[in-house]
């Protein structure tokens, strides 16, 4: 993260980062996808990791892209975005949760909702923080950044002016002051405040922003979809989402994939917190195991 870019977001509270990636991790993205798709035409994957799956029994069983393999899991920790998470988050942080967005002219909810805003003024009604600046904060002090959940935007389509896409209030990060009601929701492009910046970007580019600026999404005109996936991320003793993630789930990752998926504490991941964490996943799957086999007793030969 060069001096310009450090700037940049101090005074926006994002930054489009160009290219970050390959034409062929955006296609096996986009087939992973697709191929998900084709079983039943959702808007979002993945989940804010807020909730269980309806009819779900199962602890850590909240709903991650990372299921998906491939790609997905090398977003977790990809390295040209690695440096700008460190430099905004400190070197301890975590994955929150991941989602992905699809944005379409007939979708019934193609709205512009501004939420964030800096030190809790969002407001009460706010979805990001809505009490306070919580987990959702920015400053600036002593050499480096300090950020609550800084959220990872990676575009799998252009977006081209006008279409609509991502969209925030600059500088709002730092502001004092509530968002004006009326300001808060667009149903039209042409009903957009003036103060609202929209962001087009090219397939395989990146939007990273700290959830304290106020932003949302442009109602989508353009001729195709708009697909987006999102990694939100936090300093490691920081979380937005009640729902954890348990590594055991994804298959092989790497030791620090793994450690970026641990639970939220002080000490991030540290010889004394990866030997209790690794117990309650042994006692998961132990659990699971138990009720596999109770159920196959169970159930009528």
């Amino acid at each position: 993260m060069n001096d310009e870019e450090k700037y940049l977001f101090d005074l926006r509270g994002y930054l489009h980062v160009k290219n970050v990636l390959t034409p062929a991790q955006v296609a096996d993205l986009s087939d992973r996808l697709e191929e998900r798709r084709s079983n039943g035409g959702k808007r979002q994957y993945g989940s804010d990791r807020t909730r269980y799956p309806e009819g779900e029994s199962s602890a850590f069983s909240a709903k991650s892209l990372i299921e998906w393999g491939g790609t997905y899991v090398d977003l977790i920790d990809l390295p040209r975005i690695a440096p700008y998470l460190e430099a905004m988050l400190g070197s301890k942080y975590r994955l929150d949760h991941d989602y992905i967005k699809i944005d379409s002219a007939s979708n019934p909810r193609n709205l512009l909702y501004l939420h964030g805003g800096g030190q809790g003024a969002g407001g009460t009604m706010d979805r990001v923080g809505p009490r306070d600046g919580g987990q959702c904060y920015y400053r600036y002090n002593n050499g480096r950044f300090y950020n609550g959940l800084v959220a990872v935007g990676f575009e799998l389509d252009t977006v081209h002016p006008g279409d609509g896409g991502f969209a925030c209030v600059p500088g709002s990060h730092k502001v004092n002051f509530p968002l004006p009601s009326e300001w808060r929701t667009s149903k039209t492009q042409e009903e957009i405040p003036e103060c609202v910046a929209r962001v087009e970007a090219e397939a395989g580019d990146a939007i990273i922003f700290t959830e304290a600026c106020a932003h949302g999404t442009v109602p989508w005109k353009g001729n195709r979809e708009r697909r987006t996936i999102f990694y939100k991320y936090c300093p490691h003793a920081v979380a937005w989402s009640p729902c954890y993630y348990n590594a055991d789930r994804y298959g092989e990752l790497s030791d620090n994939q793994r450690d970026m998926l641990m639970p939220p504490s002080a000490y991030g991941p540290h010889e004394h917190t990866r030997p209790i964490w690794e117990r309650v996943q042994a006692e998961q799957a132990e659990l699971l195991q138990l009720r596999a086999a109770t159920a196959s007793e169970d159930s009528p030969t």
